[in-house]
């Protein structure tokens, strides 16, 4: 397969899919590497908030199109991953970013179901988008798997059982990816981003008196992109299987 260079963090003819890129995290990973020159593959649950990332990318010059996929339904991912191969001939960048956070409560009160759907979102979203983009990513000359995992899989915060445990599984099953795939010259990483300015934050000041951030600010998601695009490039092919936490210092700050 004929390919262009992805140096200096440029992605010229590559194709990139990102789960859970309606908004938040995921739509700026959309922008990014729409920005530096790959054709994205906008997933969402919301169609409509996936329309609107494609053609926020297209007005811009970009290539994108958009999916309403449900990442814990294996058919509807594999049916969308199918449709992405065949519009562009290829798939080089997987990103998982697919993700909730909806329960805060302590042990006692945690929720059977919502713990489940946490499960369903994070590991299994990761598992059915991985397998389905295998088969494609296996022809490519630079493929990339990019998970997103949390830092909260690093830190005990006493809360969050789900979330917890499935962005810890996001990081476990990211290394594995790695060590499996690598012979076949996919690589595969996690990041797993502090404190980050998006819903998903519901009261940034509660957040950053809870986490500490010592260089002062909470992030935005463009700053969690920019990695992201570094890891699909070039210059990081020999960084592999490693969960890289760019957070502000919170994880240096005595918790």
């Amino acid at each position: 397969m004929n390919d262009t260079a992805a140096t200096g963090g440029r992605l010229d003819g590559r194709v990139a899919l990102i789960t859970g890129a309606g908004r938040g995290m995921g739509r700026a990973h959309a922008i990014e590497l729409a920005q530096r020159g790959a054709r994205v593959a906008v997933l969402d649950l919301d169609l409509a908030e996936a329309e609107s990332v494609a053609a926020e990318i297209r007005n811009a010059g970009g290539h994108a199109s958009a999916y309403g996929v449900d990442v814990t339904d294996r058919a509807a991912v594999e049916a969308a991953v199918a449709r992405t191969g065949a519009e562009w001939g290829r798939l080089d960048i997987l990103v998982s970013n697919a993700g909730i956070v909806n329960d805060f409560t302590g042990i006692a009160d945690t929720d059977d179901a919502e713990f489940q759907r946490q499960l369903a979102i994070n590991a299994y979203g990761l598992l059915h988008t991985a397998r389905a983009a295998l088969p494609w990513l296996q022809q490519s000359p630079a493929a990339r798997i990019i998970v997103i995992s949390s830092f909260w899989a690093q830190l005990a915060v006493g809360h969050s059982y789900g979330y917890v445990a499935a962005k810890a599984a996001n990081m476990a099953m990211a290394r594995n990816l790695a060590l499996e795939l690598a012979p076949q010259g996919i690589v595969v990483n996690a990041i797993t981003p502090g404190s980050i300015a998006t819903r998903m934050i519901p009261d940034p000041e509660w957040e950053m008196q809870e986490y500490p951030i010592p260089i002062g600010y909470m992030a935005a998601p463009e700053e969690i992109s920019k990695l992201v695009a570094f890891l699909a490039s070039d210059d990081a092919k020999f960084i592999v299987g490693q969960v890289i936490s760019p957070n502000g210092g919170t994880m240096i700050a005595g918790l």
